[in-house]
């Protein structure tokens, strides 16, 4: 389970809508948090409402705020770098974090999750997961009271569900398994008609089912467990409107935007009605080489 949750936070709507999440799973899980302030300084001489003392001072204070406001308890720091995910990202990993938060992009609808460039250089064979906060999550009374998470039966799955089961007992909230049998062939292939029985969506929605429920009788989780057949993306968003929190793996491979698992987790970090946790696929960062994060 978590042992330290690390926030971005620059004083913004959607650091605040960070902290209130980050806030709330450290205190469920008993995780140490940490809200991380970064600015940038010049070599140059610049106004004395720019140097390096005076950002400083302005990030420190809005660190301040957020700790007395919304996490009493956290520790704040201040980090000096032209680039915020490669400061998240350093920090996190020296403090050996579990999950880094930050807020939606500033045009995201009201309630909906809308992923930023920052997040998705951070998504980059992370070893921490990665969790983008709900916008306006700050205003509301937000309690983790119902976790839903996709489940296909693959590693990145495996490991959305296990984290999914343990926030969820931490937190006595209710989980939701979903898996979704895709209503459409995406490539004729012998391997596609082995695993899915050719056009027999309902054996396979009854077999990811029975996958389902064998994974989640494993975890001795109590849980809802459905398998349903259409657009993964579509339902898991549907999923999304009923709960607090909803949980994917990541393929960790591939382009920087196809990075969360493919098409469906691109559906829920750009518009998702509830807060999204993306767990990285077991053990990959120790076959992977990352690519640096600017």
């Amino acid at each position: 389970m978590f042992k330290r949750v690390v926030v971005g936070c620059d004083g913004t709507e959607g650091a605040r809508d960070a902290v209130a999440l980050g806030a709330e799973i450290a205190a469920a899980t008993g995780a140490g948090i940490s809200l991380v302030g970064v600015h940038s300084t010049s070599l140059f001489p610049v106004p004395a409402e720019r140097d390096r003392r005076t950002l400083r001072h302005h990030a420190e204070e809005i660190l301040h705020r957020e700790r007395e406001l919304r996490a009493p308890g956290a520790l704040v720091h201040t980090v000096v770098d032209f680039s915020v995910p490669r400061a998240l990202r350093h920090y996190a990993e020296h403090w050996n974090a579990d999950l880094v938060v930050l807020g939606s992009e500033p045009d995201a609808a009201e309630g909906h999750v809308l992923i930023g460039r920052r997040g998705r250089q951070l998504l980059f064979d992370a070893p921490f997961a990665l969790a983008i906060a709900q916008r306006g999550l700050h205003s509301t009374e937000f309690k983790l009271g119902r976790i839903g998470v996709g489940f296909d039966g693959e590693p990145e799955g495996r490991a959305a569900l296990a984290m999914a089961a343990a926030l969820g007992r931490a937190a006595s909230a209710e989980v939701s398994v979903l898996s979704v049998v895709e209503d459409r062939v995406p490539h004729l292939s012998g391997e596609w008609i082995a695993r899915h029985g050719g056009h027999d969506y309902e054996a396979a929605r009854q077999a990811v089912l029975a996958a389902a429920q064998g994974a989640v009788a494993a975890l001795e989780l109590s849980a809802n467990v459905e398998a349903v057949i259409g657009d993964p993306g579509l339902q898991l968003r549907s999923l999304s409107e009923h709960v607090d929190l909803i949980v994917v793996g990541s393929r960790r491979w591939g382009p920087i935007a196809r990075l969360v698992a493919g098409g469906v987790g691109e559906t829920l970090v750009s518009d998702a009605c509830c807060s999204v946790m993306i767990v990285p696929r077991p053990h990959a960062h120790e076959h992977h080489h990352p690519k640096p994060v600017r």
